[in-house]
This record gives structure tokens, sequence and C-alpha cells, in this order.
């Protein structure tokens, strides 16, 4: 017999965490469970310089990182939680490497009105984990599987190698579509549509890899550098200025170019290109660096699967439909950011489907009082 006053939620990133917050708001009994030792799912801030020193503890981000003025839904939230974003640094020109040659284009930063957060994006599901009940969310939790029952639904998981199970009235499966489709076993089988909706939704950035670079001071801005840069020569095809808002220290953070054969060369191999790329774009300042730090996305089983290595062709508008209805009589519920309608798989699109996903276990449960 399911627990009715319980709803599971599968995944403790934004969505999942936004899912959690408003149906603890509207006095539901929840419980997050999450595979990975943190929060945040592809939101992830490190130490921009884990060496320590005065600047030990600014944060950087490893992921998700930016929010945009149009994005009414995120930046509700950030007042909710307290958290002021500010704007990129995008002051000066723009480095463009073609051909072997490193181009200054003068005209403003293409980075220009791009929103970060103090601590890095990762601070916003941090907060609100932080608010939920003692106890609500469980890391460590890898879900395996689903099965729906009479009266709600039954999830497996394994926590310590062990394996274990619950039973709810409800569960929101806040992972990406195609992640669910290759991680959990569902019983009964989702119809056809619905597999080929998992399968064919990419993940959004999963294919990416970062690099981080730290230095004492962002000098580039003293030579009048923006701290953009656009290159078709790589390691990294496109870099940000990621200086945190106070100054120092100074973070250049970039793409991996993907495909590329460095990806599966030492991280020592990766550290020399990506600094002698900097080098040739920012000029001899960036050849000392204090930290190097990268994140491979394909490389996270939590998040990607073998089908997301390559870049997507195109990125939808808006995730399928058939991601968007609730299935087993308004029980399973969907809440990846690949399912927004809106700012497909960013985080204002996490913010709307983890809303959404709280919306509709409300509604099943109106209409199903054992819900």
């Amino acid at each position: 017999m399911a627990d009715s006053s319980l709803i599971l939620i599968l995944g403790a990133g934004l969505s999942g965490l936004v899912a959690a917050r408003r149906l603890v708001a509207a006095g539901r009994t929840v419980r997050v469970l999450e595979a990975r030792d943190r929060v945040g799912g592809r939101t992830h801030a490190v130490p921009a310089h884990p060496g320590g020193g005065h600047s030990s503890g600014a944060l950087a981000d490893l992921g998700a990182t930016w929010g945009w003025s149009h994005q009414p839904q995120l930046l509700a939230l950030a007042r909710e939680l307290h958290l002021a974003p500010f704007e990129q640094y995008s002051t000066g020109a723009t480095a463009y490497e073609t051909g072997g040659t490193v181009h200054r284009l003068p005209h403003p930063s293409g980075s220009a009105g791009y929103l970060r957060f103090a601590g890095g994006a990762a601070a916003l599901a941090q907060a609100v984990a932080a608010a939920l009940p003692a106890g609500t969310v469980q890391l460590g939790a890898r879900a395996t599987g689903l099965r729906q029952l009479a009266d709600g639904v039954e999830v497996t998981t394994k926590e310590n190698g062990q394996p274990r199970t619950y039973r709810a009235a409800a569960v929101v499966v806040a992972l990406p579509p195609r992640l669910a489709g290759y991680s959990l076993q569902f019983e009964p089988a989702l119809s056809a549509a619905v597999q080929a909706a998992q399968q064919q939704t990419p993940t959004w950035m999963s294919h990416s890899m970062k690099s981080l670079v730290t230095y004492e001071t962002p000098f580039w801005r003293e030579l009048g550098w923006s701290g953009f840069g656009v290159s078709q020569q790589g390691p990294l095809t496109e870099i940000h200025d990621a200086t945190p808002p106070e100054g120092q220290p100074g973070v250049l953070f970039g793409f991996f170019a993907a495909p590329h054969a460095l990806r599966n060369a030492p991280v020592a191999a990766r550290e020399a290109a990506v600094v002698a790329q900097l080098v040739r774009l920012f000029g001899p300042a960036a050849a000392r660096p204090l930290a190097y730090q990268e994140l491979d996305w394909t490389r996270e089983p939590f998040t990607s699967t073998p089908a997301d290595e390559a870049p997507p062709l195109a990125v939808p508008l808006q995730g399928p439909p058939e991601l968007r209805v609730p299935l087993w009589q308004d029980r399973l519920i969907w809440a990846g950011a690949e399912t927004a309608t809106g700012e497909w798989g960013r985080l204002d699109g996490a913010v709307e489907v983890g809303e959404r996903a709280a919306r509709q276990v409300l509604a099943g449960a109106a209409a199903a009082p054992g819900l």
C-alpha cells in the first residue's frame, strides 16, 4: 500500500527542488531522492582557487551559469531566496581567433547582459534545499525503477549499494527525459510515443566540457579586453570572464570543443593547450594561472547517457507535449528542464517545470482524494 501522505521527487536539481518547495508550502510531505552527493544537478560551483589564500572563498561555475533579464520565473525565485544576480563583466574588446590570427573587435562583448549569481548558479538550488524541512532531501539515493500501484507509485533505489523501496501517492521525475528513459525501469512500460520522446529529447549542455582558469586578478580588463572570446582554433570555442563580483580572483571559463581529440588526453595536456590559447588571446600574463579545473559533462552518469556525447543538431524551442502530461492516473509527473515550454533546458525552464509539476500533483490530489 502506498503512503498517501508522501510525494516522491527524483532529482535534486533546480526543477525538483522548486517542485518540492511549492509542495511543502502547500502542506504536502515530500522526499527528494538524489543520486549525487550534492544538490544542484547541472549547476555545480567550485572554489575558484582551491589552493586557498585570500580568495579561496570565491566560487565559480562548472555547470549551468546564466540567467537573463527576460526570464521572469528565474528572477522571481531569486528574489524569494534573496539572491540578487549581478551582470557579468562585458566592458572592452572581444577576442576573435581564426586562421591563426587573433582579432581585437571593439564592439560590445557578446556576453553583455548575462546575469550570474554570487556563489554560482548552484546557490539557487542550495538555498531552496536549505529551506526545506530537515530530512526532505536524501543524497546518495539512485532511483532504478518505478512501478504503478493501485493507489500510488513504488520507487526502487540503490543506496550505499543496497536496494530500497519507497511507496508514495505520486512521483515527480525531475531528471533529463533521456536519462530517465535510459536509467529507470517503468512497470508497466511507458507508451511507445513517450519512450520515443524521451530518447529523442537532447539533454541540454550534456555534451559540454567546461574549463576554469583562475588568476590573481582579471588582468585582461586592464588591457582593454572584456574576457569574452570566440575561437575557430580552440581548444576552447567560447570564453567568458567568470570573475566573482568582488573582482578577484580573476577567472576565465571556456567551453571545450566537442568533439575534440584532447578531450580524451591527460588533463595536463588539456591544461597546457588551454593556457597556451589564453596566452594567444590575452597576452603573456595568461601563462601564470593559479589553478586549472574542468568538468566533462558527458562523463557525468547522473546527467548524460551515451547518446548525449555529440552536440544536438538542433536545440528544441520547447519540450515534447508527451512529457508534460501526467501518467498513471496523474501519479507520474515529469519535471526535467527539457520539458519546459519556454527557455528550454535553462535555469528559467527548470523553475517553470518545477512549478508546473507541483501544480499537477496538487490538481491530481484534488481530483482523487486518495492521492
